[in-house]
C-alpha cells in the first residue's frame, strides 16, 4: 500500500502591520466558527450540516467539498491549542494548531495527516509549492477572523 502524503504549514497570525491585532482568544473563537460554519473559511466546501455539536469539545458535521458527496468529519477541539478534524471515509486528519513562535508570536499551523485534499491522486508539488499553498489556507482563515474581528463578532 502507498502512504499517503502528509504535510504541515505555518503562518504568524500577526505579521507586521497586520491590524486589528489579533489575540489568542480571538483566533481560537474564530477557529470554533470555523468549525461549525466553515463556507467562508475554506472557499472549496460548498455546504455544512452540523449534525451534533456538544457546545464545546465534540463537533460532527457534514460537509461537502465543490460538488462531491458529502462527507462526515468528526471534530474534536481542545481549547486555546488544537482542532482536529478526522474523515473517517478518506483516513484523513487536518489539525489547526495555535501556539507561540520562539520569539512569543502566535502563530495558526494546519497540519494535513494521511493525505492532502485536492492531491488525491495527483502528483505532489514541491514541499515549497505546497507550503505556498497550504499557506494560503492559514492566510485566508487568518483574514477572515481579522474581519470578524473587525465586525465585532468575536
Amino acid at each position: 500500500m502507498t502512504a499517503k502524503p502528509s504535510f504541515a504549514a505555518t503562518r504568524r497570525v500577526n505579521p507586521p502591520g497586520a491590524t486589528p491585532v489579533l489575540t489568542e482568544a480571538q483566533v481560537w473563537t474564530g477557529l470554533g466558527i470555523k468549525a461549525r460554519n466553515p463556507q467562508t473559511f475554506v472557499p472549496v466546501i460548498t455546504s455544512c450540516e452540523v449534525i451534533s455539536d456538544d457546545g464545546s469539545k465534540q463537533i460532527v458535521r457534514s460537509v461537502r467539498f465543490h460538488n462531491g458527496e458529502p462527507m462526515t468529519e468528526n471534530i474534536e477541539l481542545y481549547e486555546s491549542t488544537i482542532a482536529y478534524f478526522d474523515m473517517p471515509a478518506t483516513g484523513m486528519r487536518i489539525t489547526n494548531v495555535l501556539s507561540y513562535n520562539e520569539d512569543g508570536e502566535l502563530t495558526l499551523t494546519f497540519s494535513f495527516a494521511n493525505g492532502i485534499p485536492g492531491f488525491e491522486g495527483k502528483p505532489l508539488p514541491t514541499p515549497q509549492e505546497l507550503n505556498k499553498s497550504i499557506g494560503g489556507g492559514i492566510e485566508h482563515t487568518i483574514a477572515r477572523i481579522r474581519e470578524l474581528a473587525k465586525e465585532g463578532s468575536l
